[in-house]
């Protein structure tokens, strides 16, 4: 069974095409730890701009309870959900923003990190093509938690082997 390579799975996320950005759960206000280039030209700000700040900053003096809500509520109980919001670029432009986020827990079951992505919903776009993003990025999403799985499954059969090691060298002596 191959291992995950976090290396990897980074560069694949660095050249996805797909607006990718990660928040850490951990931490207070959640702040950005990551986003891709491609998250970095829908907002127009560099990732240095980003990254330690919550991505609320990007609603700016914009209107958003509904949406803010519903993602509330999804990070409360840890699952995944999206929403639209009206953002504003760097440049002050406003842009309406289909997020969709989805949680990562940690091998304990709490919320460690939230992967989001950003599309960009023009006004003639329809929805079923903002639905056809989301679920492309959830199959993403799920094929990296597939092989996180697999990875801890490996470690879990190698710490098995070790112990039985272990047993049989204690018991030849």
């Amino acid at each position: 069974m191959p291992k995950l390579n976090m290396e990897e799975v980074a560069q694949r996320l660095h050249q996805s095409n797909i607006s990718l950005s990660i928040a850490d759960a951990t931490l207070e206000d959640m702040p950005l730890v990551y986003a891709n280039p491609a998250f970095c030209n829908v907002t127009g700000y560099d990732a240095d701009q980003m990254l330690g700040r919550n991505c609320r900053f990007l609603q700016s003096d914009l209107y958003n309870e509904s949406p803010r809500e519903v993602i509330r509520t999804a990070l409360k109980k840890g699952t995944a959900a999206q929403a639209v919001f009206q953002n504003r670029r760097l440049d002050g432009t406003p842009f309406n923003n289909l997020l969709i986020i989805e949680p990562l827990h940690s091998r304990e079951g709490t919320l460690a990190y939230v992967v989001g992505s950003q599309f960009v919903v023009k006004e003639d776009t329809r929805i079923a093509a903002a639905e056809a993003h989301g679920n492309q990025i959830v199959r993403e999403i799920d094929k990296l938690l597939d092989l996180n799985e697999r990875l801890r499954a490996t470690s879990r059969q190698a710490l098995a082997r070790s112990m039985a090691a272990s047993v049989r060298l204690w018991m030849d002596h």
